[in-house]
Protein backbone atom coordinates (compact mmCIF):
# COMPACT_ATOMS: atom_id res chain seq x y z
CA UNK A 1 0.00 0.00 0.00
CA UNK A 2 3.07 1.90 0.85
CA UNK A 3 4.67 1.20 -2.71
CA UNK A 4 1.26 1.95 -4.26
CA UNK A 5 1.20 5.52 -2.15
CA UNK A 6 4.86 6.36 -3.63
CA UNK A 7 4.17 5.40 -7.01
CA UNK A 8 1.18 7.38 -6.95
CA UNK A 9 3.12 10.43 -5.65
CA UNK A 10 5.62 9.87 -7.84
CA UNK A 11 3.75 9.78 -11.38
CA UNK A 12 2.13 12.87 -9.87
CA UNK A 13 5.30 14.69 -9.16
CA UNK A 14 6.36 13.48 -13.29
CA UNK A 15 3.18 15.03 -14.59
CA UNK A 16 4.17 18.03 -12.25
CA UNK A 17 7.43 18.52 -13.42
CA UNK A 18 6.53 17.89 -17.10
CA UNK A 19 3.93 20.53 -16.70
CA UNK A 20 6.42 22.91 -15.50
CA UNK A 21 8.82 22.49 -18.13
CA UNK A 22 5.98 23.35 -20.56
CA UNK A 23 4.38 26.06 -18.92
CA UNK A 24 8.44 27.72 -18.72
CA UNK A 25 8.62 27.03 -22.45
CA UNK A 26 5.13 28.83 -22.86
CA UNK A 27 6.57 31.65 -20.75
CA UNK A 28 9.76 31.79 -22.56
CA UNK A 29 7.91 32.68 -25.97
CA UNK A 30 5.60 34.42 -25.06
CA UNK A 31 8.53 36.54 -23.48
CA UNK A 32 10.19 36.83 -26.85
CA UNK A 33 6.93 37.44 -28.79
CA UNK A 34 6.71 40.26 -26.41
CA UNK A 35 10.15 41.38 -26.67
CA UNK A 36 9.40 41.51 -30.47
CA UNK A 37 5.91 43.24 -30.22
CA UNK A 38 7.82 45.97 -28.16
CA UNK A 39 10.48 46.42 -30.23
CA UNK A 40 8.25 46.76 -33.29
CA UNK A 41 6.19 49.25 -31.17
CA UNK A 42 9.05 51.11 -30.62
CA UNK A 43 10.66 51.60 -34.19
CA UNK A 44 6.68 52.36 -35.34
CA UNK A 45 6.97 55.33 -32.82
CA UNK A 46 10.25 56.68 -34.14
CA UNK A 47 8.61 56.13 -37.19
CA UNK A 48 5.78 58.35 -36.18
CA UNK A 49 7.99 60.71 -34.60
CA UNK A 50 9.97 61.34 -37.86
CA UNK A 51 7.17 61.78 -39.79
CA UNK A 52 5.53 63.99 -37.68
CA UNK A 53 8.66 66.29 -37.38
CA UNK A 54 8.84 66.24 -41.35
CA UNK A 55 5.24 67.26 -41.65
CA UNK A 56 5.81 70.22 -38.86
CA UNK A 57 8.94 70.98 -41.58
CA UNK A 58 6.15 70.94 -44.55
CA UNK A 59 3.65 73.01 -42.78
CA UNK A 60 6.39 75.49 -41.91
CA UNK A 61 7.24 75.67 -45.37
CA UNK A 62 3.97 75.78 -46.60
CA UNK A 63 3.07 78.98 -44.07
CA UNK A 64 6.65 80.66 -45.50
CA UNK A 65 5.25 80.46 -49.10
CA UNK A 66 1.72 81.93 -48.25
CA UNK A 67 3.19 84.68 -46.66
CA UNK A 68 5.69 85.03 -49.65
CA UNK A 69 2.37 84.95 -51.98
CA UNK A 70 0.40 87.74 -49.90
CA UNK A 71 3.41 90.13 -49.81
CA UNK A 72 3.94 89.41 -53.52
CA UNK A 73 0.59 89.89 -54.15
CA UNK A 74 0.51 93.20 -52.26
CA UNK A 75 3.30 94.26 -54.62
CA UNK A 76 1.60 93.02 -57.62
CA UNK A 77 -1.65 94.88 -56.46
CA UNK A 78 0.71 98.18 -55.72
CA UNK A 79 1.55 98.04 -59.27
CA UNK A 80 -1.24 97.38 -61.04
CA UNK A 81 -3.26 100.53 -59.55
CA UNK A 82 0.43 102.71 -60.38
CA UNK A 83 0.04 101.42 -63.91
CA UNK A 84 -3.67 102.25 -63.97
CA UNK A 85 -3.42 105.69 -62.79
CA UNK A 86 -0.42 106.33 -65.09
CA UNK A 87 -3.03 105.36 -67.72
CA UNK A 88 -5.24 107.41 -66.45
CA UNK A 89 -2.62 110.05 -67.10
CA UNK A 90 -1.58 109.30 -70.14
CA UNK A 91 -5.41 109.53 -71.11
CA UNK A 92 -5.35 112.87 -69.35
CA UNK A 93 -2.55 113.63 -71.09
CA UNK A 94 -3.73 112.53 -74.67
CA UNK A 95 -7.51 114.30 -74.26
CA UNK A 96 -5.10 117.92 -73.29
Amino acid sequence: MVVKKKLALSGALRDIESEMVSLSRQKASLKKSLESASASILEERKKEIFLQQQLAKITQHETELSQKKKAMQAKSDKISDKMSKMSKIKSEMQDL
